[in-house]
């Protein structure tokens, strides 16, 4: 019997002996013409399958971390990572030992040229995925808690020196590309929060804005009076209809867009390793050189770890120094 048919029946059940014929009649006659239209079927209340595969697992873990508010970048990159490794190696999670995992990073470090940098990545990419599962009983033992670090060769990262960034600014050649620049540096933002930013979120009386970060956390973060007032000769300037803060071409500029606009101005200027992530190191060595508490420099950029700050800050030999000369007299 169609479901539709059932419905009625049901109905007409119900009323029964409680309305006249008639009403029934008239109620049965608005139902068919209500239901007519409709492909009406009935909800299985039966219990889901349970994905329990590799792939169905790391699904959920995925999941998981985006309640969290892990962001989109970084859950891609566990899928990739770990969808790799299982992959490899074609086994039950449950069955995946600390040498399966030892033997592919040994295999991608060999066949791949992957540097150790990059495999202490994967590595934690791993960890976060076992420790979850076996946290929520899914594995019997976590594989990783027995992989070490992998020890990589530490480089000094510098920061862009004060000549370096004049450069840049003189071959900047616009006022979009100058504010950009003027505004990584004053505000030491992530070119993520820079790309994800609209006008209508700048504070131009009180020169300050909110971005949002990490984690989907907001802080507030500072433009210096130079640049607000380049920020401001920009967006007069503009003659799209476009809200994002920075734009080419009436469309909002993302992050691939605003990394290649960096890299070519340090092209141009004759500066190596221009890219916005370096505003962000220079603006927080510069702050710490000049006295600023790192609590500060750390609410500035967003860290919730102060470790993460002192990894940001270029230490200059000629402060350490004069701080020595200072002190061991």
């Amino acid at each position: 019997m169609d479901i539709r048919t059932q419905i009625i029946q049901r109905v007409l059940d119900a009323i029964r002996g409680r309305v006249g014929a008639e009403a029934a009649d008239l109620v049965q006659d608005v139902l068919v013409m209500q239901l007519n239209g409709y492909e009406v079927t009935e909800r299985c209340t039966e219990v889901a399958v349970r994905d329990d595969s590799a792939e169905g697992l790391l699904k959920k873990f995925l999941a998981t971390k985006r309640v969290e508010g892990f962001a989109d970048s970084t859950l891609r990159r566990y899928r990739e990572i770990n969808m790799a490794l299982i992959g490899y190696l074609g086994k039950p999670l449950e069955e995946i030992t600390t040498y399966d995992i030892r033997f592919y990073l040994s295999v991608r470090r060999q066949i791949g040229n992957v540097s150790n940098r990059t495999l202490d990545g994967m590595r934690r990419c791993y960890s976060s995925f076992f420790k979850w599962l076996a946290a929520e009983k899914m594995i019997p033992h976590n594989p990783c808690v027995a992989l070490a670090q992998i020890k990589s060769r530490k480089t000094v990262k510098k920061p862009f020196s004060a000549a370096e960034m004049e450069k840049i600014r003189k071959a900047c050649g616009n006022a979009r590309n100058l504010a950009l620049v003027d505004f990584l540096y004053a505000t030491g933002c992530r070119v993520s929060e820079v790309a994800g930013l609209d006008i209508a979120d700048v504070d131009f009386e009180r020169m300050e804005c909110i971005v949002l970060g990490k984690g989907n956390k907001e802080r507030k973060v500072y433009l210096s009076e130079v640049a607000a007032m380049h920020l401001q000769e920009y967006l007069d300037s503009r003659k799209d209809s476009c809200g994002a803060l920075f734009a080419g071409r009436g469309k909002r500029l993302g992050k691939n867009g605003i990394e290649a606009v960096v890299k070519k101005l340090g092209k141009r200027a004759g500066v190596n390793n221009a890219h916005p992530h370096r505003y962000r190191r220079t603006l927080a060595t510069n702050l710490l050189d000049r006295g600023m508490n790192i609590q500060d420099v750390a609410a500035i950029l967003g860290h919730a770890d102060l470790k993460t700050t002192q990894i940001y800050c270029y230490i200059s030999q000629a402060n350490v120094r004069t701080a020595y000369c200072k002190y061991a007299v």
